[in-house]
């Protein structure tokens, strides 16, 4: 094991003595997941409406699209994070000048995913658009802004009390986010037509419009503020990517999280992708997905001002694993007992958005506890590479989500364009919306308590070691 720390890649100029972090860093990196998830959180909750309802599209060739682009990412996400650590930066930085420079184009080709007309075309044609504009919109532009934006928060700062901070503010902004796509869109989405909840097409176009024109607002916000600090040391020798992809895959730490994160977003993105078809169909109003939404987001609010104590004081793996176990057993009750009000069903969920709340408010910290495991390991840090692995991870799961949904909504017998569902294709939307994820929260869980070795201690230990190797005081 080399006892030289860093990465072959040139220093940044930009990070000699900059400023001290402190709240203009953690509100800058807040704006950014802002940005991230109007368009990311948009897509997750309506993009696969939209194909089925408005474009008219198979839920299962839909499905396949998802999974396809996912597929793609697990290239084009190492090969972004790769070349991250690997180019030479500018004076803006290593990752952060990235943001800035893939925001427009993401921006606009979020907005072209909901164009309505294509409704019309012959359905090769408008199958191709819709695979085309979404491999562009996730695989390309999406990767470049997030793979550069997640990378940022391991070079903000090496103090894990300061990551865990930037990890609440980061959760916060996508709660944020989240509340915005869970209250605005259904008022515009939907409407009811002789007593039956149904989609509004045009509404589509024009909210993926404001919502792409308000991401690059934010993203610009988010460079202004934030800066790197924690600068990779040029080595002798580079570290080959084959040679680096060998020691990632004996980082037990890497590969938990990225199991755990695999199952997390199939449960969580499933939740997502039928919570529409579940208000449309099973609740028969439409709007109130709202407010259901807005159910899962409160909690991580709420808990945002102790989520950094609860970790310095339980540490991350413990109160995640906590966390999933709890969201398990709330989604499982209400698959035995299937209620049929509304507003029973959002406060019991509302109930179980604490337990997803600390996954999400703390989960990017644990991130650079990874990357700092493995700089301990391997005495190189690689910190847009393993960010890659883990995001492309997370996108899997995102893409096995809208596959399972599609291929599981046609097993039930879902019939796009009809504006009624049989009653056993309604009851299966109910499982669908329960008891799988139930269960999924609960095998992640127990992937991260057995998998995952970074527990409090562990990660002081790895502070301290690279603390200790970079003779700083310990």
């Amino acid at each position: 094991m080399s006892e030289t720390v860093g990465t072959a890649a040139a220093p940044a100029p930009s990070i000699t003595n900059p400023r001290p972090f402190g709240l203009r860093d953690k509100i800058g990196y807040l704006f950014g997941d802002l940005g991230n998830d109007f368009t990311f959180l948009l897509a997750s909750a309506y993009l696969l409406v939209f194909y089925t309802n408005v474009a008219g599209l198979e839920a299962a060739h839909v499905g396949l699209i998802f999974l396809g682009a996912r597929l793609l990412d697990a290239f084009t996400d190492v090969f972004w994070g790769r070349f991250l650590d690997k180019h030479t930066p500018s004076k803006a930085g290593r990752f952060r000048v990235w943001i800035a420079r893939a925001a427009i184009p993401l921006a606009v080709v979020s907005a072209l995913l909901y164009v309505p007309f294509i409704g019309d075309w012959d359905y090769g044609m408008k199958l191709g658009y819709a695979a085309v504009t979404y491999l562009l919109w996730g695989s390309v532009f999406y990767t470049m802004v997030n793979i550069s934006y997640g990378s940022l928060a391991s070079v903000m700062s090496q103090n894990p009390v300061e990551r865990a901070s930037l990890s609440v503010f980061r959760a916060f902004g996508a709660n944020v986010a989240g509340l915005f796509v869970a209250l605005v869109p259904p008022l515009f989405l939907y409407a009811t037509v002789d007593g039956v909840s149904q989609v509004v097409p045009s509404a589509f176009f024009i909210t993926g419009v404001v919502f792409s024109l308000a991401a690059l607002v934010f993203y610009l916000v988010c460079y202004t503020n934030v800066r790197e600090r924690v600068q990779a040391v040029p080595t002798q020798e580079k570290r080959s990517f084959l040679r680096l992809l060998r020691s990632l895959v004996g980082n037990r730490a890497l590969l938990g999280l990225m199991a755990g994160n695999i199952v997390l977003m199939l449960a969580s993105l499933l939740v997502a992708s039928t919570a529409a078809y579940l208000w449309l169909s099973y609740f028969n109003n439409g709007a109130l997905s709202g407010p259901a939404q807005l159910a899962g987001f409160l909690p991580a609010l709420l808990l945002a001002p102790f989520a950094t104590r609860l970790a310095r004081r339980f540490g991350k793996k413990e109160i995640i694993v906590a966390g999933m176990f709890f969201a398990s057993a709330v989604l499982l009750v209400l698959a035995v007992i299937q209620v049929t009000s509304p507003w029973v069903f959002i406060v019991v969920t509302s109930l179980g958005g604490f337990g997803m709340g600390l996954y999400t408010l703390l989960v990017w910290a644990v991130i650079g506890d990874v990357i700092d495991h493995e700089e301990v390991r391997s005495g190189e840090r690689d910190d847009g590479t393993v960010y890659a692995l883990n995001t492309w991870a997370r996108k899997l799961g995102l893409a096995l989500a809208g596959g399972v949904a599609g291929f599981a909504l046609t097993a039930i017998g879902f019939q796009s364009g009809v504006p009624t569902q049989t009653q056993e294709t309604i009851d299966g939307i109910y499982l669908l919306s329960t008891l799988v994820p139930g269960i999924l929260y609960g095998l992640a869980g127990l992937i991260i308590l057995v998998v995952y070795p970074l527990n409090r201690s562990r990660v002081a230990a790895n502070v301290a070691e690279l603390k200790a190797r970079r003779g700083e005081e310990v």
